[in-house]
């Protein structure tokens, strides 16, 4: 049931459990006679823990064997040139640790614009998306939900700046090809809300702030 690479293994198991209600594991006999039975996981020894222990990183879930090949090569690029590329690290996740990394070197008054974005705001509304799959549309829905909300738009262009600030350095570190938040003109996006009415002013550059956040 496994391959072997150069480092690390991809095999197949599933969820099935015995009289015991001990899981099976790789040790499904349905494994070696239906191959759609299970989905495909990875594991690679790592000793990356201070203590220079080995331990087993594992990841699974995956439908296809090429899907977890693919999964174990970026994590093993990633441990070679020292930038995470765990295939299930979340937006989430990203966004708490480059905001732990980055607030040293921020302005205190910079510092708390980005904390409040990124825990009120960009965590919670892509908490449950890859980083790998993190798109476009997902930020342009997000944009759309805050202003049909009544958020203003400078607020929500300030939200965008901040995101695009995270994704930049990604791109910068090699983690990301290319940054999806690059921030895009509101110009004809008016915030559908009955109280504030369409907006005639364009925010500016994240690069030339010139109103402060709510």
């Amino acid at each position: 049931m496994r391959s072997s690479a150069k480092r690390g293994r991809v095999y197949r198991r599933c969820g099935c459990r015995d009289q015991h209600r001990k899981q099976l594991g790789t040790r499904c006999p349905l494994l070696a006679t239906d191959p759609r039975h299970g989905t495909w996981t990875f594991a690679v020894d790592s000793h990356t823990r201070i203590d220079a222990r080995r331990h087993t990183i594992r990841r699974g879930g995956y439908l296809k064997k090429k899907a977890a090949k693919k999964a174990l090569h970026r994590y093993l690029e990633g441990e070679r040139t020292g930038i995470a590329r765990d295939p299930d690290q979340s937006v989430a996740d990203y966004l708490d640790d480059w905001f732990h990394a980055k607030q040293a070197e921020l302005k205190p008054t910079t510092a708390s614009h980005y904390r409040r974005h990124v825990y009120d705001d960009l965590i919670p509304a892509f908490r449950a998306i890859r980083l790998d799959d993190f798109r476009r549309p997902h930020i342009r829905a997000f944009a759309d939900h805050q202003l049909t909300h009544g958020r203003g738009r400078v607020t929500v262009h300030r939200m965008l700046c901040t995101l695009s600030s995270a994704l930049g350095d990604a791109v910068r570190a090699g983690r990301l090809r290319r940054n999806v938040g690059r921030p895009w003109s509101f110009a004809g996006r008016a915030a559908p809300t009955a109280s504030s009415g369409p907006s005639t002013t364009r925010p500016r550059s994240c690069a030339t702030p010139t109103e402060p956040t709510p």
